[in-house]
């Protein structure tokens, strides 16, 4: 009886709570795209629905996120650091909806809604840190340090070489608004590449656990962008059908919430390293090679900033190669892998050396461009 008894309170599956969850979120999602598209009621009536179904996808967030927390789910400090963060987007939307709904004035850009908006992010990278660090020792730790830090860079040269060194280099507005206007992209970029470190190493069941959240990540890392580009340009206006990535965004954190109440807590194991989760950091630096070899290529400057990303690259590569060959030393018996982890290993130190022999030829052809 006694057994019965525990069964009956262990969390169990009840896909018929994230069902009717996940219907709703995509009816309100299809809704929100369908009306802004085509100004249904008009322009004014259009942006009090863009303005508020936004500041609704957060706070459902935060309290979706924020009850996950309180039930004791599995990873409850994630959940409550995601409800923060979703409940400090939703405050910045809030002093948006203060500006544009009730004042009728254009939002200033900076503004105090750009605290609740930008805070959102570090209390986001939190919650998805702790998880993975709580699922790894120390040596994958490191290893996934070194790794964000190479996709975080190698991300950050492509926007700096298309998009953010134009917009730095354009001037437009003070010192201040530019750093906020530049903070937006560089915060999706670190999120984005925390959201790849994660795919990589998380494992099959950590993966399915956070991918509703990771998808809602990268959703409005796409809108916050986009919006970071046209206010520079003064391009922005409310009810754009880019908005919807962060109605969806927000939408997809709660659903993954309302999955980790209902859904069997799964064993945690640490997760043993895959052909992926070597080669994952280095598929970002081909797009830094690529971008570098077509700005070249159109006769196009560089610059001292996008130099200095490559040299930062490749020692990251480098030091990355080395914590990797020094842990190998440490082991009892290094020498005797199964033919898969012999597999690993030569894999990844031939795309490794391959990519810092080639990143290194680049930052020679950079070492005479003196453009900023």
């Amino acid at each position: 009886m006694a057994l019965t008894d525990s069964a009956a309170r262990a969390p169990g599956h009840h896909p018929g709570a994230f069902l009717v969850g996940a219907v709703a979120a995509a009816l309100m999602t299809l809704v929100f795209l369908l009306w802004v598209v085509f100004g249904v009621g008009g322009d004014g009536r259009t942006l009090q629905v863009d303005d508020i179904g936004q500041l609704v996808a957060a706070w459902c967030a935060t309290v979706v996120c924020g009850t996950a927390a309180i039930r004791r789910t599995p990873g409850r400090v994630t959940w409550a650091l995601l409800a923060a963060s979703s409940f400090s987007w939703g405050a910045g939307e809030l002093v948006w909806c203060h500006y544009a709904l009730v004042r009728h004035v254009s939002v200033p850009f900076p503004s105090l809604a750009d605290v609740g908006f930008l805070a959102a992010v570090p209390l986001a990278f939190a919650g998805l840190l702790h998880y993975f660090m709580g699922r790894h020792r120390t040596g994958a730790r490191v290893q996934a340090v070194l790794d964000g830090l190479i996709i975080a860079t190698s991300l950050l040269f492509a926007s700096w070489a298309t998009i953010l060194g134009p917009l730095y280099r354009s001037h437009q507005g003070g010192p201040f608004k530019q750093m906020i206007s530049l903070a937006y992209p560089t915060s999706d970029v670190v999120m984005v590449s925390l959201v790849i470190i994660l795919i990589a190493r998380a494992g099959p069941t950590g993966r399915v656990r956070l991918g509703l959240v990771m998808t809602g990540i990268v959703a409005f890392a796409v809108s916050d962008s986009a919006f970071s580009y046209l206010t520079e340009v003064n391009g922005y206006n409310g009810g754009s059908f880019l908005d919807t990535g962060w109605v969806a965004g927000y939408l997809l954190i709660a659903l993954g919430a309302l999955w980790a109440m209902t859904a069997p807590a799964p064993e945690v194991s640490e997760t043993e390293e895959s052909v992926l989760s070597l080669i994952a950091p280095y598929v970002p630096v081909l797009v830094v090679l690529a971008v570098t070899a077509v700005q070249l290529l159109r006769g196009r400057p560089i610059g001292t900033v996008s130099w200095l990303m490559v040299l930062v690259l490749v020692v990251l590569v480098l030091g990355r190669e080395l914590r990797r060959l020094l842990g190998r030393s440490n082991d009892d018996d290094p020498c005797a892998l199964d033919p898969g982890s012999q597999h690993r290993e030569t894999a990844t130190t031939a795309t490794a050396t391959a990519t810092a022999t080639t990143m290194a030829t680049a930052g020679g052809a950079l070492l005479g461009d003196d453009a900023p």
